[in-house]
């Protein structure tokens, strides 16, 4: 069987530095700003968009919230969420 070059070996091979995401990453995420997507089913969009409202804020927010509670809890440094 042939053997191809790619596929999940580039996640799992460290480059000279050690660093696995700046190999997955390459020129991606270059900008100020990136975008990325998050799947949600659609009852849970629905539940999520409802609570953002009524908390007259975006999912945006609180999903950069969310994370920045999780990261402070585990004694890291919060998104600046700018």
């Amino acid at each position: 069987m042939a053997t191809r070059s790619g596929g999940l070996d580039q996640f799992v091979n460290q480059d000279a530095t050690g660093s696995i995401l700046a190999k997955v990453l390459g020129t991606r995420a270059q900008g100020k700003r990136v975008g990325i997507a998050v799947r949600l089913s659609q009852e849970d969009w629905y539940r999520a968009s409802e609570f953002a409202l009524r908390e007259h804020t975006s999912l945006q927010k609180l999903l950069v919230a969310g994370l920045s509670e999780l990261m402070r809890q585990r004694g890291l440094e919060p998104l600046k969420g700018e």
